[in-house]
């Protein structure tokens, strides 16, 4: 059985919304401490890992470890029309997802189980990233978002004191040099640099919903890893391969 009452709707529905950029079928992994969800595009060019911690919620209740497979698409259209004063209460009932929402009234959901696998994941754990920074998340968002008007990829650099953004088109180019008076917390590590495809960019970095403190990871010619996360509460992260230069 597996009951959970959440009052923090933004913060689930935001999560589910990132989720549904990269992925629109995933297998949620429900323990007796969290909900998570390991997944990969279709491309397998990216990779998502969420958890959404047992202290998020109002009320949790599970006590046997399942796995469900859900259409992320169709749940984030139900969470859409839940309001921010509603307290959200998922339940797994006759092989379907319940969702409840009770505010001013209450109205039920109720979404079908899907027998999907969790399908090849890239063994992205065992990845050692030379370089990691911790950024405000609006400084990484300005540079991907200036970068999309000039090119469809964007180089991230480091020499391990400042953290680079940059990209070249035909007629136009773009550089942001990021140190610690402009939005560099803190920075470990070697030189890197690593050139990455803005369209996966612009849907992870929809995750600064979560938090506005971002952890940023990279090599030299090496995936990326992106994590946002709220203490005690929930943490996502990308990983995204490289777009190896000519």
């Amino acid at each position: 059985m597996f009951k959970a009452t959440i009052s923090d709707v933004s913060l689930l529905r935001d999560s589910i919304d990132t989720i549904s950029q990269i992925i629109s079928e995933g297998v949620f992994k429900i323990t007796k401490g969290s909900i998570s969800l390991v997944a990969t595009d279709r491309a397998m060019v990216a990779v998502v890992d969420f958890e959404l911690k047992k202290s998020a919620f109002d009320e949790y209740s599970c006590d046997k470890e399942t796995s469900i497979g859900v259409n992320i698409e169709n749940f984030l259209q139900i969470l859409k029309r839940a309001k921010s004063t509603d307290k959200i209460t998922l339940e797994l009932e006759d092989n379907k997802l319940r969702i409840e929402m009770k505010g001013e009234g209450s109205r039920k959901f109720s979404m079908p189980l899907l027998d999907i696998s969790s399908g090849e994941i890239p063994e992205v754990s065992q990845l050692d990233f030379p370089a990691e920074m911790k950024l405000k998340t609006s400084v990484i968002e300005e540079g991907i978002n200036d970068a999309d008007i000039i090119s469809d990829s964007i180089v991230f650099e480091t020499d391990g004191k400042v953290f680079i953004m940059k990209t070249e088109g035909d007629l136009s180019s773009m550089e942001s040099v990021i140190d610690k008076n402009s939005g560099l917390i803190e920075i470990s590590g070697k030189e890197a640099r690593s050139r990455y495809a803005l369209e996966y960019l612009k849907k992870m970095i929809k995750a600064g919903k979560i938090s506005d403190v971002t952890t940023l990871k990279l090599g030299k010619d090496f995936p990326l890893k992106l994590t946002f996360a709220k203490p005690d509460k929930v943490s996502m992260s990308f990983v995204l391969a490289p777009r190896v230069e000519d």
